[in-house]
């Protein structure tokens, strides 16, 4: 399974839907963070009704037009997709995270919550090994033009991240607390 068929799960959790409507859906929800194009979308249903994640259904339409076709999401396609949501992705695979939360309210709180805690202590040691490496960096107080000078100012934009990222699980973790 690949992160798309896990989108295309994610989206049919929440609903029966045409590839279109998934294609709208993507577009409108998705996309900013995690393409998804039509070379994609169709085979890749293929594959989870092969594999009995979906099922397809055609509905009659009143006019000479085919029939729609609508695609549902079977049991054990939502078994897996929570098993998906619930593992911890690598430090580095932030699209994947992102795509996890998406489908992240078939998690009971408990179970978001130590995910969440989890993702956090991942920031903070990301966070914390940018602070080593710039340190040693800034040391040497580089001119613009010279190479340090992008390196540090790379690790910069890392940290902003990192710190960004540990507020918004502290956010999270603020409101799972609440639940």
């Amino acid at each position: 399974m690949n992160n798309t068929q896990y989108t295309l799960l994610g989206l049919l959790a929440r609903e029966p839907l045409s590839g279109y409507e998934m294609k709208q859906q993507i577009n409108s929800r998705i996309s900013h963070f995690y393409k998804i194009n039509n070379n994609q979308l169709y085979p890749s249903l293929s594959k989870l009704e092969k594999a009995g994640f979906i099922e397809l259904q055609a509905i009659e339409q009143e006019s000479y037009r085919p029939p729609r076709k609508i695609y549902r999401i079977t049991a054990s396609g939502m078994d897996t997709l929570k098993s998906w949501v619930q593992e911890l992705p690598e430090a580095e695979e932030s699209k994947t995270f992102l795509l996890k939360q998406y489908s992240s309210w078939l998690l009971k709180p408990d179970e978001l919550f130590s995910l969440i805690k989890k993702k956090k202590e991942q920031h903070e040691r990301t966070l914390e090994d940018y602070k080593k490496r710039i340190s040693s960096f800034e040391e040497h107080n580089p001119d613009v033009n010279h190479p340090l000078f992008s390196t540090i100012s790379v690790i910069n934009m890392g940290i902003n991240f990192e710190e960004a990222s540990i507020l918004w699980c502290d956010r999270m973790l603020q409101l799972l607390r609440k639940h």
